[in-house]
C-alpha cells in the first residue's frame, strides 16, 4: 500500500482543509464543502465506469451498482486501499470525534474534492484507482447483497415500473451540533410520503424511501 498520496498537491492547503474534521472548536475551517464537492466527483466518476463497462444494464441496475459502491459503507470498507498515510495524516480522529467511520468516509471525499481543485479529473483519478479496482465493476452487487439493502434503488425501480413520475426527496430539517447533524427527509411517489431520519442526508433519504416502500408494497417484508 502506498506511504504518501498518490498525487502530490501544488496547494499544500488545499490537502490540510481535506483532512481537517469538522469541530466545535473550530467552526468554518473543516472539510464540508471540499466533502460536498467530492461526493459529487466521486459520484461521476464511478458512474461513468460503470456505464463504460455494462452497456446491458438499465438505469435501476445502474443505480443499484452505483449506490453500492460510493455508499458510506461501500467507501468504508475500501479505505484501506488508501495506505498507511491517510490514517497517519488523520490522526487521533478517534478522539476528536463521536462518529469517526463516518468523518474517515467524508474525508476520503473531501480529498477527492480537493485533488479535483487542485489538478482536475486527472489527479481525482489517482484516488479513485487506488479506493477501487478492477473487481469491484465486474460482479454486479446485486449478486452479494439482500435485494432490499438499496431502498432508493428499489424505489426508483418501483417508479420505472408502475408510476408516471420518479421519487422526490425533500429536506425537511437539519437538527442538533453543526459536527453531529440529525437529517429529516421526506420522500414521495405516486401520490404518497414517507419520512426519514439519520446522521447524513444520504441516509435518512434511505430510510424514507424503505418507509415509502412499505406504503407501495405492503406485501413486501
Amino acid at each position: 500500500m502506498p506511504a504518501r498520496p498518490p498525487y502530490a498537491f501544488r496547494d499544500p492547503a488545499l490537502l490540510r482543509r481535506a483532512l481537517t474534521v469538522p469541530a466545535p472548536t473550530r467552526p468554518g475551517q473543516d472539510n464540508q464543502r471540499l466533502e460536498f464537492l467530492g461526493d459529487a466527483v466521486l459520484g461521476l466518476l464511478v458512474a461513468e465506469r460503470l456505464y463504460l463497462a455494462h452497456p446491458e444494464l438499465d438505469e435501476g441496475g445502474l443505480t443499484i451498482w452505483h449506490d453500492a459502491l460510493v455508499s458510506t459503507a461501500g467507501l468504508s470498507a475500501r479505505l484501506p486501499r488508501l495506505g498507511p498515510w491517510f490514517e497517519d495524516a488523520l490522526g487521533d480522529l478517534g478522539k476528536s470525534c463521536n462518529r469517526a467511520d463516518k468523518a474517515k468516509v467524508d474525508a476520503c471525499e473531501a480529498l477527492l474534492g480537493a485533488a479535483w481543485l487542485d489538478g482536475g479529473r486527472a489527479a481525482a483519478e489517482r484516488f479513485l484507482n487506488l479506493l477501487y479496482v478492477e473487481a469491484d465493476f465486474a460482479a454486479p452487487p446485486a449478486r452479494r447483497r439482500p435485494a432490499d439493502a438499496n431502498p432508493k434503488g428499489r424505489l426508483l425501480q418501483y417508479a420505472q415500473r408502475h408510476a408516471a413520475d420518479l421519487p422526490a426527496y425533500t429536506q425537511l430539517a437539519v437538527e442538533g451540533p453543526r459536527h453531529a447533524p440529525r437529517f429529516r427527509v421526506a420522500a414521495r411517489l405516486a401520490g404518497l410520503e414517507a419520512e426519514g431520519e439519520g446522521t447524513t442526508r444520504k441516509q435518512a433519504e434511505a430510510e424514507a424511501a424503505a418507509a415509502l416502500l412499505a406504503k407501495l408494497t405492503p406485501e413486501t417484508p
